[in-house]
């Protein structure tokens, strides 16, 4: 599964060499594209149009593009030998292997088609798809059987190992009945507490950010009382599931279970933004603004509209942004034109370990905003 790890190394990466980094996402999903010609095809077209943008914005001597051809050949290489989906929809690949970058990252999300080539990983948009989803921790359970699973970002994986079975029901009759009746409920509830308990110390132990319950509505009051504070804090739902069901099954309860959570988070999220922004507080709203607050490094969460470009300009040697180009008012140094200096935004506000958003387009709040605006951290 994708660890944050990933993501801090990247992050933390640049050229100091001014050597070509690639960095490509890649939809490889096999709905789409069943064969691998079909997404060969896709990378040989986006590194063609990649490489061309770069030579004109970057600048690069004859050096670097030779460096730039390898990468991409390389790239190129990998996917046509190497790669297996193995239930992927998604890659991305970050290369600069005369720095000893090569990192590649299968995603069970779809992720849109890009390349992008600069001094640095682009990481900005494999770190909003997979701020769009929480570590769950996921327990099913019947009287008789426990299943622990993890999910996180469209990938499911099952835990080895389970709690010691409880013996079934037995349908003697007379006074034994009732004494292996009495014998059974108590190992079922025994079996729930043991259960509750492997759940907290696995939770609180890896540090996942929300805890499902796969159990039937019958076995809840029990397993209710069963379980501490922390983990009924954790709760993202629950729901009644065959405990044979596959981990595909799973995955799909969760996604449902996490979607209906984003979007009210989302909506909250919107509706607060008009009346913030009037009333000065906690946003900022439109391009000169948001650049603004992120050169203070004061964004909590950045809100960009779908598909919403804009040009500008940026300082290589200070990270400063602005929406048009001249001295930097930051260090002084000349400012080199940026054709989208959203795409620029979203990566700075990565570095600054913010969220991003992209909302849907037309949404009215995000359109009075004036497109684009931020949550701001103070």
């Amino acid at each position: 599964m994708m660890e944050a790890v990933d993501l801090a190394r990247l992050r933390d990466f640049f050229s100091l060499g001014q050597n070509p980094v690639v960095s490509l996402y890649l939809n490889v999903d096999g709905a789409h594209l069943p064969t691998r010609s079909d997404y060969e095809n896709e990378f040989s077209f986006l590194a063609h149009e990649a490489k061309k943008i770069a030579s004109d914005d970057m600048g690069l001597s004859r050096e670097q593009e030779s460096r730039l051809e390898v990468e991409l050949g390389a790239i190129g290489q990998y996917l046509s030998l190497e790669f297996k989906r193995n239930g992927a929809r998604s890659v991305a690949i970050f290369s600069c292997r005369d720095e000893d970058l090569y990192e590649v990252i299968p995603v069970g999300l779809p992720l849109e088609n890009r390349v992008y080539i600069g001094f640095k990983p682009y990481i900005a948009p494999l770190s909003e798809a997979l701020s769009l989803h929480e570590r769950f921790l996921v327990l099913v359970i019947n009287k008789e059987t426990t299943r622990i699973f993890e999910v996180y970002a469209g990938e499911v994986s099952e835990r080895s190992g389970s709690l010691d079975p409880v013996l079934k029901r037995h349908n003697q009759g007379g006074w034994e009945q009732a004494k292996l009746q009495r014998r059974h409920e108590l190992q079922v509830r025994n079996h729930l507490k043991k259960a509750a308990d492997l759940a907290l110390g696995i939770f609180q132990a890896e540090c996942f950010d929300r805890f499902a319950l796969g159990i039937a509505d019958e076995l809840w009051p029990e397993m209710d009382k069963t379980l501490h504070s922390y983990l009924k804090d954790k709760i993202a739902g629950r729901f009644a599931v065959d405990i044979n069901a596959p981990p595909d099954e799973i995955l799909e309860r969760v996604a449902k279970l996490e979607s209906e959570h984003k979007q009210h988070e989302d909506e909250s999220l919107l509706e607060s933004l008009e009346p913030e922004l009037k009333a000065g507080h906690s946003f900022a709203g439109g391009l000169d603004g948001v650049l603004a607050a992120l050169n203070e490094r004061r964004i909590e969460t950045l809100l960009v509209e779908n598909s919403f470009t804009a040009p500008g300009a940026a300082c290589a040697a200070c990270q400063t942004l602005a929406a048009a180009g001249g001295e930097c008012p930051s260090c002084g140094k000349l400012m080199v034109t940026a054709a989208n200096v959203i795409d620029e935004a979203r990566e700075l506000a990565v570095r600054q370990d913010a969220r991003i958003k992209t909302v849907d387009a037309g949404n009215p709040a995000i359109v009075q905003a004036g497109h684009v605006a931020a949550r701001l951290r103070y």
